[in-house]
């Protein structure tokens, strides 16, 4: 989460602050490949993950779902930043400050409540995840929520229910903690960064 919320606002950023060649280009291809579902791809990413060798191991996971969550990252936070007035890099630039300064002390500061909106649903897409998961890792040491819940369905031809709703009531635990951490934020960066103008 916190990788994936570093590189889409700084890339959200420069697409929302700065004019250069290919800038159109690259924010289309952002948007192109949300319309690809991430499992549509699952054979050549499982190819790449045998040539790295991370397959069953946890680190596997990472590059996927990094992957699969940055272009709907990169795009919600540029709506956001879309709305930041331009007026407060310039004063910045105009007091001596330079862009990284911009960046770090102005800019993202202010996208506290898009990137804790972005780090939610991103944490929900990859605590729920089975079909990367399931392909990846094969220990069951090592083993997701999602796929240690599906091991109770039709295991000797009987579905273990009261294991899957325990387990399933367990599973919700971390997600209720993280929203309630990051509330106040979550609702501002859900309207903010919808209305242009």
């Amino acid at each position: 989460m916190i990788l994936i919320a570093l590189i889409a606002s700084s890339l959200a950023y420069v697409l929302s602050r700065y004019n250069f060649i290919g800038k159109n280009l690259i924010f289309s291809l952002i948007i192109a490949t949300m319309v690809i579902p991430g499992l549509g791809l699952i054979i050549p990413q499982y190819q790449i993950a045998v040539k790295f060798n991370i397959t069953n191991r946890l680190l596997g996971l990472i590059p996927v779902y990094t992957a699969w969550m940055l272009p709907f990252s990169t795009f919600m936070i540029k709506g956001f930043v879309d709305n930041l007035p331009r007026e407060l890099d310039e004063a910045a630039y105009v007091d001596g400050a330079s862009t990284l300064c911009v960046y770090f002390k102005i800019i993202l500061p202010l996208m506290k409540p898009a990137i804790a909106a972005v780090s939610i649903f991103n944490f929900l897409s990859s605590w729920e995840e089975y079909g990367w998961a399931q392909t990846v890792i094969s220990s069951e040491k090592l083993r997701t929520i999602p796929i240690y819940i599906a091991g109770f369905f039709g295991r000797n031809n009987f579905t273990q229910f009261g294991y899957v709703f325990a387990i399933s009531f367990l599973s919700l635990i971390p997600i209720l903690v993280i929203f309630i951490s990051f509330q106040k934020y979550f609702i501002t960066g859900l309207t903010t960064g919808s209305i242009k103008g």
